[in-house]
């Protein structure tokens, strides 16, 4: 089941990007996952947690992640 997540966006010149981040349980507690890569490709994916934490923290991890990448310009489409 997943408790968050997020697409973003990133258009500059050339460049056109998407960024995706999940916060999804699995077992006994959550995982934060991410997928990025250019729009339409096919996406690098990874985890910020290699095992499961508890949702407090897979939430924490997650804002963290989604506030470094709005920092860098990515933004959610309308």
């Amino acid at each position: 089941m997943v408790k968050a997540s997020v697409k973003l966006y990133f258009r500059e010149g050339t460049s056109d990007k998407v960024y995706e981040a999940s916060v999804s349980s699995q077992g006994p507690g959550y995982v934060v996952n991410f997928a990025f890569g250019r729009r339409g490709a096919n996406p690098q994916v990874g985890t910020k947690t290699p095992a499961p934490v508890p949702l407090e923290e897979a939430m924490g991890i997650y804002e963290k992640l989604v506030a470094s990448k709005k920092a860098k310009g990515y933004a959610e489409e309308a």
